[in-house]
């Protein structure tokens, strides 16, 4: 049986199947289809198998969700919320993200005022019901809804946290009375309280309800009709997999979908190099994505914050945990222009897969990253995707030269400085993860991929006096693979506040004990056997007084008082850690319950390469080249990776071949294949 991974990207679509019996990868990458990403996804599939009979697991990373946020495109939708919170779209958090900044502006709710309405009832903090709802006032406002033809509703109400009894009951009269419209309710998706960002999390997963229902609908009749026998999952912004159905009332789950299997393959990768800090490097053609592996964990969020022209600065918030991911506007068809003042720009703007880059001949017309590469010889235009797809280098030259005449320059000056602009904003996306939290990135090893990630890796390495990089054996299709070592996860928050001097360690073990028998019960509904399960726990503590909590990881046995005076201290040591201050005569409190349930899913290996000595074979080596670098031309080797054997090594300056990626090696550096093919880079 085949395992399949595929992944949506801005500007591609990639595709991998894992042959467990014949240890073979096979891999696949194609245009994205913005107007029916599932085109692109079957495309894709067709290129590796016809049959999918044969497939036994189907995991899909997506970016349908995510785009359509981006973009705006919803259907019409109203909030239902109780009486005095209608507003909190507009208030948030009443703060600045960027006090500084002149032109600083709040967050565009993304429901207006008029489709937010208030319902009579109320619930105290304590979940003890304070006000019942008023039904007569909740069906005047349903059916105002429904008059101003709204497609979804979101339901919000204060406290519900606590008990959701409230939400339950209006939204089981919403399904009886109106069963076209689809509903999401706040306490489906969390019960930490934050009324913020609750209200955020469910009118963001209310504007999907209808874009992923219709999308994943279409993909699983596909599929069907290509008699496959498994159950379609999805990769979840956790890390871990979900089926399509819980994706469907859910689709929150799937923002950053895609970008997430990176952070797997990174994090696999590193167990079986055995390297256990890594800087994950992701570079597509439309963003460039950096993400930390730290002691063989990915590091995660509490708060996802997706960024819209719609949000501003400080985004939109979204209460589930999430890998911490920093991504910034630098992919391979990201557009360099000039602003009024005449300072060159790279991105944030993309040429996307549609028309893509000028040198794509779809009529694309501005430059672009990929454009400059091909320009200073740094790609080889008759071996595009393996010679699959055809570029157009004329095409570059002519967008090139509308901004170089602008600067009165050079093309080839021009296309160096594009790369000279689209470098160090990679190395300060990578900073920011790294020295701006106190960690030094000259002790990690980067890992680059994506498409156009090993083009510039060696760059942003130098950059950053990284010691070693790590091109993978199959960048281009990096983070597909990395889908395939996911697992089911469920993610179960619960807002807990008791001191820790009057906290009974039996209360927290009865809590813990209501979640896990959620967990236990939704992962046998989805057919993982209890054997094959994980919990996990922890637990959010902070100083009486603090408006932040720290997440400290809990002892999987039954907790005693000896482990309250543990989570204290550790709770001191991490705090002293984390800022660099603490106060252990300050009483803490508990403010919520976490836990992880993990599935474990079958994995897949990598298969080792013949070896050879450390001069690559004749067959690997191509015809020479001029390759434009620091000013001008050199002359440089060209190899063909798939024809490189284990222990060989090439020197600086060389450009490394591949059907779906290109590694540029800079003088000065070596790359050694070692016995996997992965291409590890160093300074000679």
């Amino acid at each position: 049986m085949l395992r399949l991974g595929v992944d949506i990207g801005g500007t591609f679509t990639d595709a991998v199947i894992l042959d467990e019996e014949n240890r073979e990868v096979l891999l696949s990458k194609v245009p994205s289809t913005p107007q029916d990403y599932s085109e692109g996804v079957f495309e894709s599939i067709s290129h590796l198998v016809r049959d999918m009979a044969q497939i036994e697991n189907f995991i899909h990373g997506t970016t349908v969700g995510t785009n359509a946020i981006i973009q705006g495109i919803f259907d019409n939708a109203g909030l239902l919320t109780t009486q005095g919170f209608k507003d909190i779209l507009e208030i948030g958090r009443g703060n600045r993200v960027d006090m500084y900044d002149p032109f600083y502006r709040m967050p565009e709710p993304l429901i207006p005022r008029d489709r937010r309405l208030e319902i009579e009832e109320r619930m105290g903090a304590d979940g003890t019901e304070i006000k019942p709802i008023n039904f007569a006032s909740v069906e005047e406002k349903i059916r105002e809804l429904v008059d101003s033809r709204i497609k979804t509703v979101a339901i919000c109400f204060i406290n519900a946290y606590a008990n959701s009894e409230h939400e339950e009951k209006v939204r089981s009269l919403l399904n009886s009375r109106y069963p076209q419209i689809l509903v999401s309710a706040s306490t489906e998706i969390t019960r930490e309280y934050n009324e913020y960002e609750r209200t955020s999390t469910v009118v963001l997963n209310t504007l999907l309800l209808s874009i992923m229902r219709d999308y994943l609908g279409k993909v699983e009749k596909e599929i069907a009709a290509r008699k496959f026998p498994g159950m379609l999952m999805l990769i979840q912004s956790n890390g871990g997999l979900m089926t399509s159905t819980y994706a469907k009332k859910v689709p929150v789950h799937t923002i950053n979908s895609g970008l997430v299997g990176g952070i797997l393959a990174v994090q696999t990768l590193g167990e079986i190099l055995e390297i256990p800090n890594l800087i994950g490097a992701d570079m597509g053609g439309t963003s460039f994505d950096v993400e930390l592996v730290i002691n063989g964990k990915y590091e995660t969020t509490p708060i996802l914050r997706i960024r819209t022209p719609r949000s501003g600065p400080d985004g939109y918030p979204i209460l589930i945990p999430a890998v911490d991911i920093h991504a910034i506007g630098t992919g391979g068809g990201s557009i360099a222009w000039a602003d009024s003042t005449g300072a060159l720009h790279v991105g944030p703007m993309s040429a996307s897969a549609d028309p893509g880059p000028a040198c794509y001949g779809k009529g694309g017309d501005k430059p672009t990253v990929t454009d400059a590469n091909l320009v200073l010889g740094r790609l080889i235009p008759d071996r595009f995707l393996g010679g699959d797809m055809k570029v157009y280098p004329e095409l570059s030259r002519k967008a090139l030269k509308t901004l170089a005449d602008q600067f009165s320059m050079d093309i080839l000056e021009v296309a160096e400085g594009i790369l000279r602009i689209a470098v160090p904003n990679m190395a300060a996306a990578i900073r920011t993860m790294t020295i701006e939290r106190g960690i030094d990135p000259r002790e990690f090893t980067m890992v680059s991929f994506g498409g156009a990630g090993p083009l510039h890796a060696n760059l942003i390495a130098k950059e950053l006096d990284i010691p070693t990089t790590i091109v993978s054996t199959m960048p281009g299709n990096f983070s597909a693979w990395g889908m395939l070592m996911a697992d089911f996860r469920r993610d179960y928050v619960q807002t807990f506040v008791r001191s820790m001097m009057s906290l009974g360690m039996s209360d927290l073990e009865d809590q813990f004990s209501k979640l896990e028998s959620d967990a236990f019960r939704v992962l046998s509904e989805e057919g993982v056997p209890r054997n094959q399960t994980i919990l996990v726990r922890e637990l959010d503590v902070r100083y009486i007084g603090q408006g932040h909590a720290l997440t400290l990881s809990l002892p999987d046995h039954a907790l005693s008082e000896v482990d309250k005076m543990q989570i204290e201290r550790k709770f001191d040591d991490l705090h002293l850690k984390r800022y660099m201050h603490n106060a252990p005569s300050q009483s803490k409190e508990v403010v919520a319950l976490r836990l992880a349930s993990i599935g474990r899913m079958k994995k897949g290996t990598l298969s080792k390469i013949k070896s050879g000595g450390s001069e690559p074979p004749r067959d690997a080596l191509l015809p020479e080249r001029e390759v434009y670098l620091d000013g001008s031309y050199m002359k440089s080797k060209i190899y063909e990776r798939s024809k490189l054997l284990a222990n060989n090594v090439l020197r600086g300056p060389a450009v490394v071949e591949e059907r779906v990626s290109t590694t540029l090696l800079l003088e000065g550096y070596k790359a050694r294949v070692d016995s996997f093919g992965h291409l590890i880079i160093s300074a000679e």
